[in-house]
């Protein structure tokens, strides 16, 4: 999934969400709706501007979901983007939209409304945009999350910001992801594990109950030495394959240290 996937992700669900007439049910989609600009967008923005228009909230708010704070910060090259002609300021304006822009419409000479591209057709890209309403003219200060369509060449004035999205991580994975890579890495690991051969280092539990008095008998002979002495020279670790310890079960049958 790409950045811009991520972000347009995060707005498609959040279609359908109507603002509300007091700060109750803010997280509801439906509930409480009402006409006040109260939302949870501005409740995890900038709680202090509950009740104002929040169309520039909600682009800040997908971002932040998709990327966290410090990486919308960037993104934006301003936190929070509350503001359509602060944008302006910053960003370079395009005049023709690609996905993944932040559009900033102007009506009356200003830049007074916001939202996110999600697909280009030529003149013609569409939009999902906070507190506005559905139809194809704009409304910027309507009651809802919509999906939007407008053709470019209908919009004078109209400019598209840019977000630097090769700024995001690509090793951010999305969660799904994560866990697949995961499970890989843990199925890989095992087949590792089955490829090395077990070494038996004491005895103890761990070595075949068929071995263990052949290689007693090697220990009290000092034929096996191990591979780690302490300094009176008593065995710390065997270092025993099972390989090793087949052969020196066949070399005590044989009698070799009777």
């Amino acid at each position: 999934m790409t950045a811009i996937d991520k972000v347009i992700k995060i707005a498609q669900a959040e279609v359908g969400y109507l603002e509300k007439k007091s700060n109750s049910n803010l997280d509801s989609a439906t509930a409480n709706a009402g006409d006040a600009n109260y939302t949870k967008y501005w409740r995890d923005i900038k709680p202090e501007y509950q009740g104002e228009p929040w169309c520039a909230a909600f682009v800040t708010w997908c971002f932040v979901q998709a990327f966290g704070k410090d990486i919308a910060k960037k993104l934006l090259k301003h936190y929070p983007y509350i503001y359509c002609p602060t944008m302006a300021e910053l960003f370079t304006l395009h005049a023709n939209p690609q996905r993944g822009d932040i559009v900033i419409f102007k009506r009356n000479g200003e830049f007074t409304h916001t939202g996110i591209v999600t697909g280009v057709d030529g003149d013609y890209f569409t939009t999902i945009e906070g507190n506005t309403s559905g139809g194809s003219s704009i409304i910027a200060n309507g009651g809802g999350v919509c999906k939007k369509g407008y053709y470019n060449s209908n919009l004078p004035g109209t400019k598209f910001c840019r977000p630097d999205y090769s700024i995001v991580n690509e090793e951010d994975l999305s969660m799904s992801q994560y866990e697949k890579l995961k499970h890989e890495i843990e199925a890989l690991t095992l087949e590792i594990e089955a490829l090395q051969p077990m070494i038996y280092d004491y005895m103890d539990e761990n070595m075949p109950e068929w071995a263990r008095p052949s290689v007693q008998k090697a220990i009290d002979r000092g034929i096996i030495q191990g591979v780690a002495q302490d300094e009176d020279g008593n065995i710390l670790r065997l270092g025993l394959t099972e390989t090793d310890l087949k052969c020196i079960v066949r070399e005590d049958r044989a009698g070799l240290y009777d």
